[in-house]
């Protein structure tokens, strides 16, 4: 992967030193997007990573949100498992009434209360390998134990597409009413372990959200506009989760690098 990371590096400061960029569209992953457009990527959802083995992740210069990992679905018992939860425990849109919804966090440590009034937890069984959601009842009471996500399926989503992740910073204006972007730094980092991210979950590092929400607008207008488990990472909390190999900010001119006669004042190759 050494020898993939110039081919970023490179990439990056030829769109850095493009300056302002007209953003693709006017919403939240204009960045991203924008940028992927900048790579000569075609928009995809693919299971694996954008760029020459590396999953690229865009945030704005001062964005306090958490770095979003990977979606994942629940492995069983039913499937598509998560519309039997939402079924079972969700509650009623206020807009489209005959439909659920079910938006929450789920924490390792600690039950969450939700708003139909159950209480879901997250628990590992390492003898089946299984990360399974935990439900309980206002009191605290067991109801069920029964879906769960392999953690074969985790290792796979976290080990294919994340061993190698570049976050870009950028900063944003708008124009005309039309966003554009300016990509001013590069961090590139290596995965330490997925024992790691194991212990993260455990200590509620690694945030999980439980998604299944309509869409209020356009095409999607009461349309389910995701269902899935999100996990995340703080901003803050990347190094608990990888060892950074490059930076590089162009406003400043800083730069680090683990590897030998590489860097932005060198000829990359």
């Amino acid at each position: 992967m050494v020898s993939e990371v110039p081919k970023l590096v490179n990439k990056f400061i030829e769109i850095s030193n493009n300056g302002w960029i007209e953003g693709v569209n006017n919403y939240s992953n204009s960045i991203g997007l924008t940028f992927e457009k900048e790579l000569g990527k075609k928009i995809d959802s693919l299971y694996f990573p954008d760029y020459h083995g590396i999953e690229i992740k865009c945030s704005s210069r001062y964005s306090r949100y958490p770095i979003y990992l990977f979606s994942i679905a629940f492995d069983g018992p039913t499937f598509p498992e998560i519309n039997r939860i939402v079924e079972k425990y969700g509650w009623f849109d206020h807009e489209f009434v005959n439909k659920k919804i079910l938006m929450t966090r789920i924490r390792y440590k600690s039950k969450t209360k939700i708003k139909s009034g159950f209480q879901f937890k997250f628990e590992l069984d390492e003898q089946e390998e299984k990360l399974y959601l935990c439900v309980y009842d206002i009191e605290g009471i067991l109801i069920e134990k029964e879906s769960f996500i392999y953690l074969s399926s985790i290792y796979n989503h976290l080990c294919l597409k994340l061993s190698n992740l570049a976050i870009i910073y950028a900063s944003t204006k708008k124009d005309s009413n039309k966003k554009y972007h300016r990509y001013y730094e590069i961090n590139v980092y290596k995965l330490i372990s997925f024992d790691r991210f194991i212990e993260l979950l455990k200590n509620d590092d690694i945030g999980v959200s439980f998604l299944a929400r309509l869409g209020r607008s356009g095409d999607n207008k009461g349309k389910y506009k995701n269902k899935s488990l999100t996990f995340e990472l703080k901003k803050e909390d990347i190094f608990k989760l990888y060892n950074i190999e490059y930076y590089y900010n162009s406003d400043t001119n800083q730069e680090f690098s683990i590897f030998e006669n590489y860097g932005t004042t060198n000829a990359l190759v």
